[in-house]
């Protein structure tokens, strides 16, 4: 404050002077005084980067959930939750990554009760655990200047794998990972999987598991090979292979694919196969999914279909996540990863270009040919908000319903963030 005031002080004085005649016949041209620069602090954070000694990333997050079900199932939560990340400079090609994600309960409806408040229902719960924390090699010696290896805790976003931050953390593998991006037009990724930590903040589905418990069945597993390639040297196409096998479960061989008409329409295709493999039990299973996307002024529209032929999916959004366009569903309240599940779609993204508010929309609904329930529907709807450089706020709003018998659910979560 001290020294705002002397600048402003300064700044008045020295205009003063300055408009003063300076003969007894001529006036000076006033001079207008300028405005003092705004002072920006520095932060520790990004002293830090400054010097040489690697980069330190993260943020802060509050998210607070409520979910209401019929039949007398509600609960509450409310988290404060923290990533802190580090990146060191790269020597010969290899590089460190280590981030810390933590959570700890604010408040939650059983909080005084519960050894575990937060994780009923909603698993929103506390969670303490190294997320990342692998080495890099990157192949530029070599003459590849998009190549790498990688060892350790990282998270994976692509095909087989999908990050899906919906709470406080993202989906983590423990694996050994390679990835080329050098040969023109194409991609190509293969590696080996053996833990992953999910992200519901519930139980132990925060920690690194092995994968016959991410996928339920009963005992401990080789874990997860996989491949991928994705090619986009057609002109306004783009395809991708892929094929994830969890030893002992099952194998999944997909296919995606995009064809863009104009840059305002395009058709998506998507293809999945699973079978069992090794000592798993029985199962087989299809699915298929086809898409319009039509964008209209600002808007995004996409629209489609969604069908699982045989048995329910293994590689869904709540093992590996789920690569297409149906996208994160709050609740999954219509059970579209079941076997014989069919369901159509439609979804808006659109942002306003004034307040840079994204508005998003997604309605599904899905006609089930097993169990209790004969049809389900679920509209979720999202409003994201930045405010300055940092900070961001989201409202999620989540409504199903079940036909046979007649269920309703609502899912709330409100979303704070500082990134840093």
């Amino acid at each position: 404050m001290k020294r705002l005031t002397v600048i402003l002080g300064t700044t008045i004085a020295a205009s003063v002077v300055t408009a003063a005649p300076t003969t007894a016949t001529k006036k000076a041209e006033p001079v207008k005084a300028k405005a003092p620069e705004a002072v920006v602090l520095e932060t520790p954070v990004a002293a830090f980067n400054k010097k040489g000694y690697g980069t330190i990333s993260g943020r802060l997050q509050s998210v607070s959930m409520y979910r209401d079900y019929d039949n007398g199932l509600n609960a509450y939560s409310s988290s404060l939750g923290i990533i802190l990340k580090y990146a060191s400079p790269e020597m010969s090609g290899l590089s460190v990554v280590a981030a810390y994600n933590g959570a700890g309960v604010l408040d939650s409806m059983d909080y005084g009760n519960s050894t575990h408040p937060g994780e009923a229902l909603v698993a929103n719960g506390r969670i303490s655990l190294l997320n990342e924390g692998y080495v890099n090699y990157n192949m530029n010696a070599l003459g590849l200047t998009n190549t790498f290896v990688s060892l350790g805790r990282r998270i994976n976003n692509d095909e087989i794998f999908r990050a899906d931050d919906i709470r406080q953390k993202s989906r983590s593998i423990m694996a050994i990972q390679a990835e080329s991006k050098d040969l023109e037009n194409w991609r190509f990724a293969l590696g080996h999987s053996f833990e992953q930590s999910g992200i519901l903040d519930t139980g132990d589905r925060w920690k690194f598991r092995d994968y016959g418990d991410v996928f339920g069945a009963g005992y401990n597993t080789d874990g997860l090979t996989w491949g991928e390639t994705s090619y986009k040297g057609v002109e306004n196409l783009e395809v991708a292979l892929f094929d994830g096998i969890a030893w002992d479960v099952a194998n999944m061989i997909g296919a995606r694919g995009k064809y863009s008409f104009s840059k305002k329409t395009a058709i998506l295709g998507y293809y999945r196969n699973e079978f069992d493999i090794g000592r798993a039990n029985a199962h087989g299973s299809d699915m298929v999914g086809i898409s319009l996307v039509q964008k209209v002024g600002s808007v995004t529209l996409e629209g489609g279909y969604f069908g699982v032929y045989g048995d329910n999916l293994e590689f869904n959004q709540l093992t590996t996540g789920f690569n297409h366009s149906l996208g994160q569903s709050l609740m999954i309240y219509t059970s579209q990863y079941n076997g014989g599940a069919d369901t159509v779609y439609l979804k808006a993204v659109t942002r306003l270009k004034d307040t840079k508010t994204i508005l998003y929309t997604m309605c599904n609904y899905t006609k089930l040919d097993s169990g209790s329930v004969d049809s389900a529907v679920e509209a979720d709807f999202i409003v994201k908000q930045p405010i300055g450089k940092n900070l961001t706020v989201a409202g999620k709003l989540g409504l199903g319903y079940r036909d046979g018998p007649d269920t309703f659910a609502t899912d709330t979560r409100i979303f704070l963030t500082y990134s840093f």
